[in-house]
Order: C-alpha cells, then sequence, then structure tokens
C-alpha cells in the first residue's frame, strides 16, 4: 500500500494560537498502510493500485430523516459506481454517492455513532467503473478532538478525548479529555455537553463525558467550550476550544479486509494492567483504550493470550513500602525488641508453564537467588500456608510486636491484594543473657505474580 501526506493547511475558522497548539506533524505509516490526521489537517488521504481515497477530517452534523447524524465527506479520483459501509458481519450506518467522484458516510446518533466513536473501526467498500482493480475496501477511524484553542496559554487542552473503561451504573464507557493549568479550580461552560471536571494532580484535570454529553458537545460543532481557571493567585483566566469527530486514520487495500485489519485480541500488557490494580477499582484508564480494556476484561487467565515462560523472580522496587516497615520497628526496646530489615520485590512472568505456586517461588529463591538468601532455612523447615495462616507470623499479627494488621495491609495495597500463597519460618540464634529469633516470610500474590521476601527478628532479655 501507498500512502500520500495529508493537506495540513489549518482551518480558516482556527485562529493563529489554535494552529500552534496541535499535535505537530501527521504520522504516516507505510508499513500497516495507516495515514493519521492531526488536528489541523483537513483531508486525509490513501492510495491502493489505481485509486486515491480522502476524506475531509472534521465531520459535521446534520439532521437526517429526522434523526441528528455525524455526516463524513469522501472524494476518489476514479468514478464511483457503488459504496457501503459496514463493520464485521454487519451493515454500519448509510454511505451515499453524491456525485461522480464524491461520496458520504452518515452515522446516525445513537449506537450507531457512539460505537464508531468509542473505537470500533468502520468499512467502506468502493466499488469504481474505472482502473484495475475495480473493487476496494476503507477503513476509518473517528473519534472526538478539539480544535481552534482561543486564550489564555497558560490554560492547555489537550487535543484527544479518548474512549475508556470506567465502571459506572450499566455502562462502562466514558469519553476522557484533559487540561493542564496550574489552578485551584477549573471549570467547563457550555449551552450543553458540560463534561465531568475532576483533579488529577497539581496542574492536570480530567474531563469526563458519557456518549450523550460528548454528542451534545460536538453538535453544533461551531459552539465552543469555554475552560475558565482559578489560579492561586486569585486570577480568573479562560480559554475556549471547539470538539469536533474527527477522521483520525484512513486505510486502503483491495484484499479480504477481514484478514488485512483482524479483530485485535487482548493485549497482554492490557490484561497485566488490569488485573494488577486493587480489588473494587472501577477505573481503567491508564491501561489502554475503552475496546482494549474490554477484550481482556473477561479473560479468565493471560496464558489464553501470552506465551508461556520460565519461572523466574525479576527484582521490583519496593521502596514504597518504606514507611510501613518503619511503623512496624517502632517501639523496639532494651527489653523487647523487633526488627524488619527493608522487603525484597520480584514480579514473576505474567504466564508460566506449569504456573507458579509459591512451592516453586521457594525452589527459586533457594536455588537462583541462593547466594542472596544465604542464611535461610530450608524450605522443609518452615511451613505453606495462605491469607488465613498468616497470622502465625509476627510480622502480620497485631501482638507485642509491631502493627502487623497495617503492615500486611500496606503489602496488599502495593501487590494487589486478592489470593495469597505463603511460606512462614522462625528461628532461635545465639543470644548473650537473651533470646533471639529470626523470622522469614515469602508472599506470593497470583493475581499480579508479586512476590516479596520479608527477614527480620524478634528478642527479649532473659
Amino acid at each position: 500500500m501507498k500512502l500520500r501526506g495529508l493537506a495540513l493547511a489549518c482551518l480558516g475558522a482556527v485562529a493563529f494560537t489554535g494552529c500552534g497548539e496541535s499535535a505537530g506533524d501527521v504520522a504516516v505509516d507505510e508499513q500497516v498502510g495507516v495515514s493519521e490526521a492531526a488536528a489541523t489537517a483537513t483531508r486525509i488521504y490513501a492510495t491502493e493500485a489505481s485509486l486515491e481515497l480522502s476524506f475531509e477530517t472534521m465531520g459535521t452534523f446534520e439532521t437526517r430523516e429526522g434523526v441528528r447524524s455525524l455526516i463524513l465527506h469522501a472524494t476518489a479520483n476514479r468514478y464511483l459506481q457503488n459504496v457501503f459501509s459496514f463493520v464485521p458481519d454487519d451493515a454500519f450506518g448509510k454511505a451515499n454517492i453524491i456525485s461522480e467522484r464524491r461520496f458520504e458516510v452518515v452515522l446516525p446518533e445513537g449506537h450507531e455513532l457512539n460505537s464508531i466513536l468509542s473505537g470500533l473501526p468502520l468499512f467502506i467498500s468502493v466499488n469504481t467503473f474505472t482502473g484495475t482493480p475495480t473493487s476496494y475496501t476503507a477503513k476509518i477511524e473517528v473519534f472526538p478532538r478539539f480544535f481552534d484553542f482561543r486564550g489564555a496559554s497558560s490554560v492547555y487542552i489537550e487535543e484527544a478525548v479518548d474512549p475508556v473503561y470506567v465502571v459506572h451504573g450499566g455502562d462502562n464507557l466514558i469519553y476522557r479529555g484533559r487540561a493542564n493549568v496550574l489552578a485551584d479550580s477549573l471549570a467547563v461552560s457550555a449551552e450543553d455537553g458540560i463534561p465531568q471536571v475532576s483533579r488529577v494532580d497539581a496542574d492536570t484535570f480530567k474531563l469526563d463525558w458519557t456518549y450523550t454529553a460528548v454528542k451534545q458537545a460536538m453538535d453544533p460543532h461551531t459552539t465552543p467550550l469555554t475552560f475558565t481557571a482559578s489560579t492561586a493567585g486569585g486570577q480568573s483566566v479562560q480559554k475556549t476550544a471547539r470538539l469536533v469527530a474527527r477522521v483520525t486514520s484512513l486505510a486502503l487495500t483491495t484484499d479480504d479486509p477481514y484478514q488485512v485489519w483482524p479483530s485485535p485480541p487482548c493485549l497482554p500488557e492490557v490484561y497485566t494492567c488490569i488485573h494488577s490494580k486493587p480489588a473494587g477499582t472501577t477505573d481503567f484508564g491508564d491501561c489502554g483504550s475503552n475496546r482494549q480494556v474490554s477484550r481482556c476484561m473477561y479473560v479468565a487467565n493471560l496464558c489464553e493470550v501470552s506465551p508461556a515462560a520460565a519461572l523466574s523472580l525479576t527484582p521490583v522496587d519496593a521502596s514504597s513500602l518504606s514507611p510501613a516497615i518503619a511503623a512496624w520497628n517502632a517501639g523496639s526496646n532494651n527489653g523487647a525488641w523487633h526488627h524488619l530489615e527493608p522487603i525484597d520485590a520480584y514480579s514473576t512472568p505474567a504466564c508460566t508453564n506449569p504456573p507458579a505456586t509459591i512451592q516453586a517461588v521457594m525452589e527459586e529463591v533457594h536455588g537462583g537467588l541462593s547466594q542472596q538468601y544465604q542464611g535461610f532455612p530450608a524450605i522443609e523447615d518452615g511451613v505453606f500456608t495462605n491469607r488465613a495462616g498468616l497470622s502465625q507470623s509476627v510480622f502480620f499479627e497485631n501482638g507485642y510486636y509491631g502493627n502487623g494488621v497495617a503492615l500486611l495491609a500496606a503489602i496488599d495495597a502495593y501487590a494487589g491484594g486478592g489470593n495469597v500463597q505463603a511460606w512462614i519460618a522462625d528461628y532461635e540464634v545465639p543470644c548473650h543473657n537473651c533470646h533471639q529469633f529470626n523470622k522469614v516470610a515469602v508472599l506470593f500474590y497470583p493475581s499480579s505474580g508479586k512476590v516479596l521476601v520479608l527477614q527480620g527478628y524478634t528478642g527479649y532479655d532473659s
């Protein structure tokens, strides 16, 4: 496939400052036949064999047959015989020839428009009277995008509004944008289509829309949203931006579209992100797009989508547990003492063959990590247990020594919680006129693949 570059002239309605805030140059990937349009590109092109096809990137809303619909306009370099829009196994929207070389795609508001805006690619079969061959399939993607930025430069509105997976009521789809401004608060005003605004950090705000609200914000595309930020100095600054439905990618093929563009599977990195979240998580916006997360949400085991690997332990940072360790160590004195060393943490491959267990983890500790843990007691000198048996370890009981309940809660938060497999051991060591016991615990969290190794001791005067 060959692709032409995109027309990058700024839209006439876009102010100079709006052009300067665009995403930059257009990205064209020749290998996969996909052309991506920046927000200031007015037209997007693809070429295959004798057909050159282009779409106006900005869609507009009109009332068709009594229904508000998104209209996308396309142009071909060949006389058109027939056009038809569809998604895998289903007709979708409506494609109409409007002149010899021009056609439109109509997406009615509701299920069809929401599906496409949420990331479902739309296919269009294109048949021409002339050229060789005469049968093609185009694929487009359409997403909400901001443009025409006007106002204070201290308020930066990101162009992208992305579909993400957030559990809320009976729906899991949210359209999310972002605004960056160092401010005490940010408010958005418009005739309708106002997002829910929430703070992410000191200078970042999330902008969340339901489908109904994001459609209202885009229709009509001539009406901007106004962003008003209250800065720390008590000043109020504003910026306006318009939200539109934009064709962001276009590809063209003469081959079977289902083979060229198969439905993507669950990605291992998305699965891992989902299952590393704490129990009760509802917002998976940082794991991938709505459709990427949806594909993985009901996958029972990563081995269904990822090749298995041998068990190994890879060190990971556990410095965030330092405050919990310090709290557990507090209160030690010369008559009765207790101490927990910094916790070692490891990750295991997401899919192992055979499946990872605490027994296999301990074999790895005594094998590949034997130099690091030379003083460990033999595996048979410890006890294998589960969450219910963790109270057998002084690290996790709320008794005379440190607050083990608080320590375990911190470890759960770090490792993702859920099922825990454990091995615990203790043994007495020589101590002049006193008694001291070394304590060891190894925890394995199957859901996240995290392994934590705890070493410490307790003692008292004779």
